[in-house]
């Protein structure tokens, strides 16, 4: 069992890098075009005028070089180099929603990791890392706390080389976790991380449950019950499993190589992570999140409206128990 399980996690980190390819010292390497896209919607968002609702990654922009942007057959990426305004006028309906999307998912998966460390947590592991960047963005809050970021050896190399160019140099507080899929253990990869069983940890699993099939959501799961410490919490986005978007081979996620397989059955994740052992904290979908992060005073929003999906794409934060349980649990 806990080579599956191990195995499963592996393909679940590396499918949503899979899909496009970009040169690193003369070889090419994947790289997630479905990623650039994100990353591209939260650098526009991040250009708000008001900073009170600007998508607080404020590195995405960097990261969306030339061979980046050149992946981007389907996205107006001359939208980046304009103002707030102009740029949302150049995006599809589509994209104007994401990119409040995207802002609230930056917004609430920034607020887990404050209130994380807030608690005491000092172990951060980032699951498909991709162009994540909160182990820049938060370096004066991540003092004292292991930071480690888990990717396929390739991407993770190309990402690292990114890192060097908009910073300078890899921050010394950020460990890189390699993984060679075919091959490597991550329990015992990222021991050499120095990671900790023991130890309260916070997982971040940003944009990925929907690429995966579901056996490897679930084996995921059962990585983190029994490879995290009690008390230990992930924070992800998913969708419901009556999404339309799902094995739709006509979708721009399908067109990059990497469509949706996976929705979670019932109109939430919570009885899935229940029976798989893990306690559901909060699960929200981006319609309550918008109440929260995206409204003004008197109960405008200065962002685009949501798409109709808006009520089947959640993000939950679940735990591990503090006891394990007895019953109900799929293995």
């Amino acid at each position: 069992m806990k080579g599956r399980t191990t195995r499963a996690i592996c393909i679940a980190v590396a499918l949503a890098a899979t899909a496009a390819t970009v040169s690193l010292f003369g070889q090419t390497v994947p790289v997630s075009r479905t990623a650039i896209v994100a990353a591209s919607l939260r650098a526009i968002g991040s250009k708000h005028p008001d900073p009170s609702f600007r998508n607080p990654d404020r590195l995405a922009i960097q990261f969306i070089g030339p061979s980046e942007r050149a992946l981007l057959t389907e996205f107006p990426v001359e939208a980046l180099n304009l103002d707030y305004t102009e740029a949302i006028a150049r995006l599809s309906p589509q994209d104007r929603a994401s990119v409040t999307t995207m802002y609230l998912r930056t917004k609430h998966l920034d607020s887990a990791l404050d209130e994380a460390v807030r608690t005491g947590t000092r172990q951060v592991i980032i699951l498909g890392a991709g162009f994540d960047s909160r182990g820049y963005r938060f370096r004066d809050r991540l003092r004292n706390v292991r930071f480690v970021e888990v990717d396929a050896g390739p991407t993770q190399d190309y990402k690292k080389q990114r890192v060097r160019e908009v910073l300078g140099e890899l921050p010394a507080d950020v460990g890189y976790v390699p993984m060679d899929f075919t091959k490597d253990d991550l329990l015992r990869e990222l021991v050499k991380a120095e990671y900790s069983q023991t130890e309260r940890s916070l997982y971040i699993w940003e944009g990925v449950t929907m690429y995966l099939p579901e056996a490897a959501v679930t084996s995921t799961l059962h990585f983190l019950r029994d490879h995290a410490a009690p008390g230990s919490r992930v924070i992800f986005d998913y969708t419901l499993a009556n999404d339309s978007r799902i094995n739709d081979r006509t979708s721009r996620f399908a067109r990059y190589g990497e469509m949706w397989l996976f929705g979670f059955p019932g109109t939430s994740a919570v009885d899935f992570l229940r029976r798989n052992g893990l306690n559901t904290v909060s699960d929200l979908s981006y319609a309550e999140l918008a109440a929260t992060y995206a409204r003004r005073p008197d109960g405008t929003s200065p962002l685009p409206a949501l798409s109709a999906d808006q009520h089947i794409r959640r993000i939950v934060v679940a735990e591990v128990p503090r006891r394990a349980p007895l019953t109900g649990i799929v293995r």
